[in-house]
């Protein structure tokens, strides 16, 4: 209805003041809608980025750059000590190895999310790796001479020692890149209650479309307000794209359980690859000294005695291939930040139509 003042004034009605109202709530309610789905959508996908793009490329270099050394470490003492010297070098497995776990090694400075602390921890292997390859020439060298070969087993004594040190360090690292993907998977970003942020605000405003469609069918006895049903559909529209936050969450989750499933999986290779250099070394000094060397010759095999039995795990290159796709779902957004503003300028522009022929219905009237 007008209200009309003591002095004849014409006032606005109480009608248009309630309809100004309600519209201003829904706008207002919109933008804080938006707001908080983009806040939240954007970190998730943040958080997600980095784990896709650093810490777990890091964490796979890590493990192929251990398991390169490693088999780099055999391949130098199998053909050394079996008369590989005919070859003129300690063979060109180990060669190719060496020179694969400097590429990984490579990677791992390229995609270090551990920040100082691991650049210091892969320039200290790179240093100890030149060492390392320096021992076994020495060895190769000892070997060639007819009467130096246990200098030579001597020598490769001494490269296994530091090679157990390079790939301690290496477990350093590989536990400080899984820190932080342990920190991007249980940030605040990607915590359980963190939905809360983002699904109330358009909760309310969905409780404020669905009462205004409801009093507007009362108080203008029509029974259909299309623009404010659309505005509606397209809440749970925003609802629906900022929820995939939540699966890009879970694929976190599922990243770190693969990373879990990769050390598995490598965990038995290292053990075979180790425990035959282990075994190779400890034949070559029983050989050269066969008197005065058994505890040498034990402690060498019981430093990589075999696993102990376990159920089967997937293959390395698997669980590798596994971790790296959930890691890019997890990452990838689907556009979903240019969708939700699209959305919410829709809601505004459907919020704006729906009021507006009530609005000039009900306006200013004479009396």
């Amino acid at each position: 209805m007008t209200v009309v003042s003591p002095m004849g004034q014409r006032q606005v009605s109480t009608t248009r003041r309630t309809l100004l109202r309600l519209r201003a709530a829904l706008l207002a309610a919109t933008a804080v809608a938006l707001v908080a789905c983009l806040a939240v959508f954007l970190g998730v996908a943040r958080t997600a980025d980095a784990a896709a793009d650093r810490s777990v490329p890091a964490i796979l270099a890590v493990y192929d750059a251990q398991h390169a050394l490693r088999s780099a470490h055999a391949a130098a003492v199998r053909n050394l000590t079996d008369g590989g010297l005919l070859l003129g070098d300690p063979g060109v497995d180990y060669q190719r190895q060496i020179a694969g776990a400097g590429q990984y090694l490579t990677l791992v400075a390229e995609n270090n999310a551990a920040g100082d602390e691991g650049t210091r921890d892969i320039q200290t292997v790179e240093a100890l790796l030149v060492t390392y390859t320096g021992l076994i020439g020495r060895a190769d060298a000892s070997y060639r001479d007819a009467s130096l070969p246990a200098l030579g087993g001597a020598w490769l004594r001494d490269a296994a020692s530091l090679m157990d040190d390079i790939l301690g360090l290496l477990d350093d690292l590989l536990a400080k890149q899984v820190a932080v993907l342990d920190e991007q998977r249980d940030n605040g970003w990607t915590h359980r209650l963190t939905p809360a942020l983002w699904l109330l605000p358009l909760l309310a405003l969905g409780a404020l479309l669905v009462p205004t469609q409801i009093y507007l069918s009362r108080r203008f006895r029509r029974a259909l307000n299309l623009p404010l049903l659309l505005a509606t559909a397209a809440t749970v529209g925003m609802v629906a794209l900022t929820s995939l936050s939540l699966q890009s969450a879970a694929d976190l989750d599922q990243v770190r359980r693969d990373v879990a499933a990769v050390r598995e999986s490598r965990q038995g290779q290292f053990q075979q690859v180790r425990q035959e250099a282990a075994d190779a070394l400890a034949d070559e000094v029983r050989k050269r000294c066969p008197g005065g060397c058994a505890r040498t010759v034990a402690g060498l095999r019981a430093s990589a005695a075999p696993p102990s039995p376990s159920a089967a795990s997937p293959s390395a290159g698997a669980a590798e291939a596994d971790t790296l796709t959930h890691a890019a779902r997890a990452a990838d957004s689907n556009s979903v930040e240019f969708v939700l503003p699209l959305l919410a300028l829709g809601i505004g522009v459907l919020i704006l139509a729906g009021f507006q022929p009530r609005l000039a219905e009900y306006g200013y009237r004479s009396t």
